[in-house]
């Protein structure tokens, strides 16, 4: 629908249900291939002037996990080497 910030795109407004429920807009579904019974991972921030809720795909979650072993991993060496 249009783009927002470098990698940020605004994909439509959603309407909150009686029960909680939100609809993804197809533009979002489709650009990041979500399917039906595909799991998501909601996220938000509870800062007092910036609150915001958000999906990430069980893919971008192993992605920053993988990521963040890596980091990691390297710290170690880099700790280990300085002893």
């Amino acid at each position: 629908m249009g783009h927002i910030h470098n990698k940020l795109e605004f994909a439509g407004a959603v309407t909150v249900g009686p029960k909680g429920q939100v609809v993804i807009p197809v533009e979002a579904r489709d650009a990041l291939g979500i399917k039906p019974g595909d799991k998501l991972i909601a996220i938000y921030s509870n800062d007092e002037t910036q609150k915001a809720v958000g999906f990430l795909t069980e893919d971008a979650i192993e992605d920053m996990l993988q990521k963040m072993d890596q980091h990691m991993s390297l710290l170690r060496q880099k700790i280990g080497k300085e002893q």
